[in-house]
């Protein structure tokens, strides 16, 4: 598993959950201060456009072994939930 880390697609995947992270846990600012402009449209559509690219790529490369393939599963759950949160 360590070896999925240190290639491409793990540290896009990793750069990418982390970003999705901070982006979500906004805290009780103004609406004006939290820019709400299309910086907050864009982000988690290209974060989660990083996430499953790189989840694709290693399911479908056949290049790593089972637990990097179950966690790029679960990575691609992860994104599938977010978007289809209430």
């Amino acid at each position: 598993m360590a070896d999925f880390f240190v290639s491409v697609p793990g540290v896009l995947s990793t750069i990418g959950v982390g970003a999705l992270i901070l982006l979500r846990s906004g805290g009780t600012r103004p609406r004006g201060a939290r820019g709400e402009g299309q910086v907050r449209l864009i982000m988690p559509i290209a974060i989660s456009a990083v996430i499953l690219g790189s989840g694709l790529w290693v399911i479908l490369s056949g290049h790593y072994n089972a637990d990097a393939e179950r966690w790029a599963a679960g990575a691609i759950g992860t994104v599938m939930g977010y978007w289809l949160k209430p």
